[in-house]
């Protein structure tokens, strides 16, 4: 078992060497036969990381009309707790129970809003 340095190697192409190999700004790379066979360096140049619509697990169609949801929630004077139509369903919900526009900052939860929570909320003054 070798437990020393054997060979340096470049992180731009296959070249190797039993000596260190001097910074990688001074070490000139012949690139006429990357066309056929390219190096590391023309490889990894040409890579595009886009994640794109893979972190999104709806359309953009349906995306937009939730965010023109939650839009008009808004321009109600409706704050819900997210986009998600479901959260701001229930804020309409609640702010009907409530007699008021519901704010997600800081009432309780929307979905949690019942005739008695609102009366309780209404005593109390939070509301």
């Amino acid at each position: 078992m070798v437990s020393y340095v054997s060979e340096y190697g470049c992180t731009k192409c296959d070249l190797t060497s039993e000596i260190p190999l001097p910074s990688t700004e001074e070490i000139l790379i012949d690139h006429s036969n990357c066309h056929i066979d390219p190096c590391f360096g023309c490889k990894a140049k040409n890579l595009q990381l886009n994640a794109g619509d893979a972190t999104r697990d709806i359309s953009d169609k349906k995306w937009q009309g939730n965010l023109a949801f939650y839009r008009q929630a808004r321009a109600d004077g409706i704050q819900p707790n997210g986009t998600h139509p479901v959260q701001v369903e229930a804020a309409y919900k609640a702010s009907e129970t409530l007699g008021k526009a519901y704010d997600g900052g800081t009432m309780t939860r929307a979905d949690k809003v019942t005739k008695n929570v609102a009366f309780i909320m209404k005593e109390t003054g939070a509301v």
